[in-house]
């Protein structure tokens, strides 16, 4: 969707700008996927690897792992 879209190339530009920030906003808009798309990116266009830092509901966690 063109919200979750614009919050990727938030998150990538802020990286770019050496800025660190959280992504949060109301339950259900796509922030799992924003963030896996950020680390996606930052893996295949930055090469990064990691490690990376992910805080998120225990519930999050559970459904990433599954």
């Amino acid at each position: 969707k063109n919200f979750q879209l614009e919050g990727l190339n938030w998150l990538i530009r802020s990286w770019h700008e050496n800025r660190n920030c959280i992504l949060a906003d109301e339950m259900g808009l796509g922030k799992t996927i924003q963030t896996i798309a950020f680390l996606n990116h930052l893996h295949v266009f930055e090469h990064v690897i990691g490690p990376f830092l992910v805080v998120a509901p225990v519930s999050t966690l559970k459904q990433w792992r599954n």
